[in-house]
């Protein structure tokens, strides 16, 4: 159950991009001054989420608002403001972002222009299934997201960053397609499972087969990939597809991370990549020890605890935060 106070900032929070997105109507707005009466703690937190708001730029958005005075915290005298109205694309875009500051996504340097674009995003951490308008579901990893192109008569996803699992609803009159760096991913069935890693990207099909096109050096060249198999582009071109262990792969999707015989040090990678805060390996030798287990995804600190007791390590916890580990 959320906690109460979370409940009142993810409320808090709501009403803030929504007054600046202009989607309150009159009645709503009614709503929100009442809901600001109710309770300092709902003034306190409208205030939080407005400073937090604000201090982000508000982007795209307040770039209309941009010579406008700050709105203030609504007194009990008056009810709350309305913001000048963006185009419908910026406010479908605020409110995307505006559910990625909520779930705690942190915005910086390149993210935050990531998190910009979203349509849908994942905090470190989450994983989460949204369904999209054609009855497609999009599984998305640990701090992932994706842009969803709203133009007519197209299915076409834009995979931002991290990793996300695509179960596509039938339709061959409009191919289903997944761009990902300088590459594209065209459904030949029904799942598949796309990766960013940088500069790679990672296919790998659970279902059905795919069409791979990627751009690269070389110029472009294309592969199809099927069933069991995966695929990987990046500069220096397209792999040939090649069968991989298809349940260890695409363990996330279940919540759980498989290892199989890998170094620790590529474990750990994986599980910082759940994790909000740092976890760091210390001394020689300590990255190639093997590792093979299965570990709850969501739970990074208790496969550490797991592997502290199975492979006699040394941890120590400067809190979350930082997870420094010995042998």
């Amino acid at each position: 159950m959320t906690p109460p106070s979370a409940q009142i900032d993810d409320e808090a929070a709501s009403w803030v991009i929504r007054q600046d997105s202009d989607a309150l109507s009159p009645s709503e707005e009614q709503q929100l001054y009442a809901w600001l009466q109710a309770d300092t703690a709902h003034a306190e937190a409208y205030a939080r989420a407005r400073k937090t708001w604000g201090a982000m730029g508000a982007p795209a958005v307040t770039r209309t608002l941009a010579r406008q005075p700050a709105a203030p915290l609504p007194s009990a005298a008056s009810p709350p403001s309305r913001a000048v109205r963006p185009p419908l694309r910026r406010r479908h875009q605020a409110m995307a972002l505006a559910a990625c500051v909520v779930l705690g996504v942190s915005l910086q340097g390149r993210s935050l222009l990531i998190w910009w674009q979203a349509s849908a995003c994942t905090p470190v951490g989450e994983i989460r299934t949204i369904t999209l308008a054609d009855g497609s579901r999009v599984q998305l990893d640990s701090d992932s997201a994706i842009a969803v192109d709203d133009t007519p008569g197209q299915r076409r996803i834009r995979l931002l960053k991290g990793e996300a699992a695509f179960t596509v609803a039938p339709d061959p009159s409009h191919p289903f397609t997944v761009a990902a760096a300088q590459g594209t991913t065209t459904a030949l069935g029904t799942r598949f499972i796309v990766r960013r890693d940088g500069s790679r990207t990672d296919i790998l099909v659970t279902e059905h087969r795919v069409h791979v096109v990627a751009q690269h050096q070389g110029g472009p060249s294309e592969e199809v990939v099927r069933e069991g198999e995966a695929a990987t582009y990046g500069p220096e071109g397209l792999s040939s597809p090649h069968p991989v262990d298809v349940e260890s792969a695409a363990a996330w999707t279940r919540n759980r991370l498989v290892f199989v015989d890998r170094p620790l040090g590529e474990v750990i990678a994986e599980l910082s990549r759940y994790h909000r805060g740092y976890i760091r390996l210390v001394g020689t030798g300590l990255r190639d020890l093997r590792v093979s287990g299965s570990f709850v995804a969501t739970d990074p600190v208790a496969a550490i605890d797991t592997l502290e007791h199975s492979m006699n390590l040394r941890v120590t916890k400067l809190t979350n935060a930082l997870i420094l580990i010995r042998k």
